[in-house]
């Protein structure tokens, strides 16, 4: 299980989202800044406020103004990683692992977006929160945990002995995510909104 937020200025950026109408404040994420007006969480957290884009992948921008941003970079496979967030307590979490060289692809996701995977522990709530490098840079955001008996052995041998599967959207998926963004409002077309993504065990209800 993920452990108490220890003391780390990097990880005190990760931040709590709520729903908004017809739900206000019962449903929770974290969340981390990506510029100086907007921030990224997960796109399967519903009805959050001022979304400007939802990618194709499990990932939306919100305006959000920053008191510190921070560095991005894309992850090394085999490195230590801390992921971090909030639980349905909104009390600020960790898990502790290491990436992996694996790509998964999740249900309702096009095929064109890959997801990477540590095995670091995440609960309900640390959804949408940031996945930091030693060097205190993010990695990418957490967006679900794949349960062991659903890794089939034969199809997945890479996966099969890993401890447990955590899921996360690399900053390079991000970053293209942000791009398609740019290129359609600099276009003036409509975003459109991708089919729902299902699935998910990362969102948590509020106490």
């Amino acid at each position: 299980m993920p452990t108490a937020t220890e003391s780390n200025p990097a990880y005190d950026q990760a931040f709590v989202v709520t729903s908004g109408a017809p739900l206000p404040m019962l449903l929770m994420a974290s969340a981390i800044q990506w510029n100086e007006d907007y921030a990224v969480t997960a796109k399967h957290t519903p009805f959050l406020r001022n979304v400007v884009h939802e990618g194709l992948g499990d990932v939306v921008f919100f305006k959000h103004k920053a008191s510190k941003v921070p560095q991005w970079r894309q992850f090394v496979p085999g490195e230590a990683v801390t992921a971090v967030g909030f639980n349905s307590f909104m009390m600020p979490m960790q898990g502790k692992g290491h990436t992996l060289a694996s790509l998964v692809r999740l249900d309702g996701t096009p095929g064109s977006v890959f997801y990477s995977v540590h095995d670091g522990p995440i609960v309900k709530g640390m959804s949408g929160g940031p996945l930091f490098g030693e060097d205190g840079k993010v990695l990418g955001i957490n967006v679900a945990y794949i349960a062991k008996d659903s890794i089939d052995a034969r199809s997945r041998p890479d996966l099969a002995g890993t401890q447990r599967v955590s899921v996360f959207m690399s900053y390079s998926e991000i970053d293209k995510e942000w791009r398609r963004f740019q290129y359609l409002a600099h276009k003036g077309k409509p975003h459109g909104k991708p089919a729902a993504i299902k699935g998910y065990v990362a969102v948590a209800s509020k106490p």
